[in-house]
């Protein structure tokens, strides 16, 4: 070949490998890096300035690891190092440094060169929206059971469903590790985990969607393109290598599940709800639940499907509890607690399962309509009855609910000052803000909002700096501690006073007898609501007077409004009402 010739062959050789780069670099990153065994740039090409400060022409000869933030800079060389022998990093977050400004967030991926072993192939991509989703740990850590599960249901959703999903769910459970110390002491069995969580980092998406679920477990959602085998391969050569454990082998599993009739939401969530029960009972193997996985799914799976057959065929009731005026007897409003089936039975363990399962929003929606209709047509269209109708602070939180509830409540101004709402949860709500914005919407529609449980679990006094409402409604444990011990005291006290000073009303709950009624009245809460002013009530229907059908022998109408009336007086003409199987209230 002429000289001529092989410069021109030469020229497009090159033009050929940068055309490569370029398509590779814009085709799914912002920027293109390759890095040299001693781990310096040798070459980029991309969106260099808007990521790192810099043009790509001067990125070449700087050592890659110095392009990051001080603190990611560990995790990267350790990817690196993985790279090196053979494995494909995706998507870890990390910060781009720049000269001036906050480090950028970014995904860094790549593999090693498939012309030159000792290259390796990078990309980064601008990460902003990936990072705001994905909780940020401490170098080292990974999410808790909460977190992770939270971050896994979102993944998996996004991911199009089990089944047909870009990410998938992989569970892992370590040997005990007490015997494995004794074998190869506590410092080599420590450096083995924290490489072992390293590699569940490196692996998962977005760098972070891995988790400690306790027990010695723990769980990464990842791209399918990584095999369970993979991950077991990957942790056993750790333990080979970190702590000299060469027969070392953890239990893998991959989670799955048949999806059909559900959402790609509700299909993640039953995965996760799966996952938080296998972190949290200690007697379960992941051995076992490898053999009970499709049994345990199709039962999660039942169940969800027969709570939305039940609200499609609405069958369920709201009985009615007042919460009374502790000063005049006037029964402020009813609470409408909901009550399933034949039996009629308590809906605490229904109510917390569809939370869980991310379908307490239809739940909300189906009782508002049943609610709302009682109180146009039904046993509740009398206009001096209020009623409270709870929602659930997951429903709150989940935008497409959150938009739908909104839209229901809007279409109820003919209840305005008849309607309010109650926050219920059975876990902590996550984002406070998200639920105040929803809630300020429903007080600007003219509907008062109650904060159910004040005191109890989740819902402490932060949640009252968080979330303006009208009325707090103290939890039942307190007051049954201050007639039983009095220790609660300082407690209920504390509470009606910050309420007060807030210009916030006051219930309280399980007000059993009137001594219990005299001591809150020194407290100066307002509202009381037990079983001494009444057990919830389903009231019969009436045609020719619906107001007797409110009037039992404690429940009275005067000069058009309903009171309370302590035992002993003359009972009413007419008791109308079935007393509600006594449980939890909803």
């Amino acid at each position: 070949m002429r000289k001529g010739d092989r410069r021109m062959a030469l020229s497009q050789d090159v033009k050929q490998e940068r055309d490569l780069y370029v398509a590779f670099a814009f085709a799914g990153a912002d920027l293109l890096l390759e890095v040299g065994a001693d781990g310096r740039v040798v070459f980029a090409i991309g969106a260099a300035m808007s990521l790192l400060g810099r043009p790509a022409r001067l990125l070449a000869g700087l050592p890659m690891v110095e392009l990051f933030h001080e603190p990611d800079r560990p995790r990267i060389l350790r990817a690196l190092d993985r790279i090196a022998g053979g494995a494909r990093l995706r998507h870890l977050l990390v910060r781009g440094l720049r000269h001036q400004g906050a480090p950028v967030p970014l995904a860094l991926s790549g593999y090693r060169h498939p012309d030159r072993p000792d290259a390796l192939l990078l990309v980064l991509s601008f990460a902003a929206s990936l990072m705001r989703n994905i909780p940020s740990q401490p170098d080292g850590e990974l999410l808790g059971p909460a977190q992770f599960s939270a971050l896994a249901g979102r993944l998996l959703n996004e991911g199009g469903g089990p089944g047909d999903a870009a990410y998938q769910l992989t569970m892992l459970e370590l040997p005990a590790l007490e015997d494995l110390r004794s074998r190869a002491g506590n410092d080599a069995v420590e450096a083995f985990i924290a490489e072992m969580k390293d590699y569940l980092r490196t692996v998962s998406v977005g760098g972070e969607a891995a988790g400690d679920l306790g027990n010695n477990r723990y769980g990464v959602v990842h791209e399918t393109q990584v095999s369970t085998g993979e991950i077991e391969d990957v942790v056993a050569e750790l333990a080979r290598t970190t702590a000299d454990i060469p027969d070392f082998a953890a239990a893998v599993s991959s989670l799955n599940l048949d999806a059909r009739d559900l959402s790609m939401e509700e299909a993640a969530n039953a995965l996760v709800y799966t996952v938080t029960r296998f972190g949290r009972e200690g007697g379960m193997t992941l051995r076992r639940l490898e053999t009970d996985v499709q049994p345990r799914l199709s039962a999660t799976v039942a169940q969800i499907r027969s709570i939305k057959a039940m609200i499609a065929s609405g069958d369920f009731a709201l009985h009615y509890q007042p919460v009374v005026d502790l000063w005049t007897h006037a029964i402020h409003h009813f609470e409408g607690l909901v009550r399933f089936g034949r039996s009629r039975r308590s809906p605490f363990e229904t109510v917390a399962f569809a939370e869980d399962v991310g379908i307490a929003g239809q739940l909300d929606e189906a009782i508002c309509l049943h609610a709302f209709a009682q109180m146009r047509s039904g046993v509740a269209a009398v206009p001096a009855i209020r009623v409270a109708v709870n929602l659930s602070g997951r429903s709150l939180t989940h935008p497409p609910t959150a938009r739908r509830l909104l839209a229901l409540i809007r279409s109820a101004a003919d209840l305005r000052g008849r309607l309010m709402f109650e926050l219920t949860e059975s876990a902590e709500i996550r984002d406070l803000d998200s639920a105040n914005a929803v809630i300020q919407e429903i007080r600007a529609a003219g509907h008062p909002v109650c904060l159910d449980d004040f005191g109890a679990g989740s819902a402490a006094f932060h949640y009252l700096r968080a979330l303006t409402v009208d009325v707090v409604k103290i939890d039942g444990s307190y007051v049954q501690d201050v007639v039983r011990t009095g220790r609660a005291m300082p407690f209920l006290k504390a509470i009606t006073q910050l309420c007060r000073d807030l210009k916030v009303s006051t219930v309280a709950e399980h007000v059993e007898d009137e001594e219990t009624a005299n001591l809150l009245r020194i407290l100066n809460v307002n509202y009381g609501q037990g079983w001494y002013f009444g057990k919830a009530l389903l009231p019969r229907r009436l045609e020719a007077n619906q107001h007797q059908a409110w009037q039992t022998g404690n429940w009275r109408w005067r000069k058009g409004l309903l009171f309370f009336h302590p035992a002993g007086s003359p009972p009413a003409a007419l008791p109308a009402a079935a007393p509600a199987p006594e449980g939890s209230n909803r």
